[in-house]
């Protein structure tokens, strides 16, 4: 690096401010700024997204957004930084206009890529999963693998699945009856598996590819009372367990089934299904509370974003 008789202009400091926040710094040589309000963006997003995944009317945060302050402290930070410039330090190569304006689209564009074909997060907004997942959680999926690669919820590539779900994984999909929709449920019946939901109890038959041989037979999958804490009359909870998966569900023991409204398949009784080829059957932790394959059938792997793995 070398010295220069160089000054950033105010004007061009405020602009990248304004339109690029935390990047405004890298034009007036402040990396370490930079790295700060970078970070900070970052953390009041984070706690932006918290708050408005499920607003309660009257909140005193329901129009306010805390990213927003930095429209306002970024800009007057760097005319500060510009009025009292050292024009005798060293001068990056990203200190520029083009090297600023390089630094962004660079960001921009890693983002892009990882939240387009590896991680992506997504908030609970609904109550069909509890309460495994509750309104206001943020849950990040691994989209790697699933062929289903969006970003935003606009497609960006199809390619053929790599990877499937597997019983008990809560896995993203597109709702089939509106694809601009992202559900997310739990996986309960793999391609082929017979599936029966009767007197709110759950039963599979796995997928048998020689029907001539020794199958498995129809099995109740085995529940216990939990401990859960939260005590919610008239609902239950009960621990759950799918392959090595354990989860709590809950039921709505003063509620009927409401079989006359699922989703009937031909040559099977109205609370059976037989998954087809490369399709899975979901349903929400939440039982008696959840829009899912019970409903409206089955999910295509193809739909399938990612599945999630982490939760906070």
């Amino acid at each position: 690096m070398e010295h220069f008789n160089w000054k950033p202009k105010s004007w061009l400091s405020i602009v990248f401010a304004i339109f690029t926040q935390s990047f405004a710094f890298l034009y007036v040589n402040k990396a370490r700024w930079f790295w700060f309000y970078l970070g900070l963006s970052l953390v009041l997003g984070l706690v932006d997204i918290k708050l408005h995944t499920v607003i309660h009317s009257g909140s005193w945060y329901e129009s306010i957004y805390f990213s927003w302050l930095l429209l306002i402290v970024c800009p007057v930070h760097a005319y500060l930084v510009c009025r009292h410039y050292d024009i005798t330090q060293e001068r990056s190569w990203y200190a520029s206009w083009w090297g600023t304006l390089v630094s962004f689209f660079l960001l921009l564009t890693l983002v892009f890529i990882i939240r387009t074909f590896f991680i992506e997060p997504f908030s609970i907004p609904a109550t069909s999963m509890s309460p495994t997942l509750k309104p206001g959680d943020q849950v990040v999926i691994s989209k790697w693998g699933y062929g289903n690669y969006r970003y935003l919820g606009i497609r960006v590539l199809q390619s053929a699945p790599a990877t499937s779900p597997q019983r008990g994984d809560i896995v993203v999909f597109q709702y089939p009856q509106d694809p601009q929709i992202d559900f997310i449920k739990r996986v309960i019946g793999l391609p082929g598996d017979r599936i029966i939901y009767r007197n709110k109890t759950l039963y599979i038959q796995p997928a048998c590819a020689n029907q001539s041989t020794d199958c498995a037979a129809i099995k109740e999958i085995s529940r216990q009372q939990s401990n859960y804490s939260e005590e919610e009359m008239p609902f239950k909870f009960y621990q759950e367990r799918l392959m090595d998966v354990d989860y709590t569900i809950k039921i709505n023991s003063s509620r009927q089934d409401a079989t006359s409204h699922y989703f009937f398949q031909s040559g099977t009784k109205q609370d059976e299904w037989v998954v087809p080829d490369k399709h899975f059957f979901v349903m929400g932790d939440n039982r008696d509370n959840s829009l899912d394959s019970r409903y409206w059938g089955f999910v295509e792997q193809s739909s399938i974003s990612g599945k999630v793995i982490l939760v906070w």
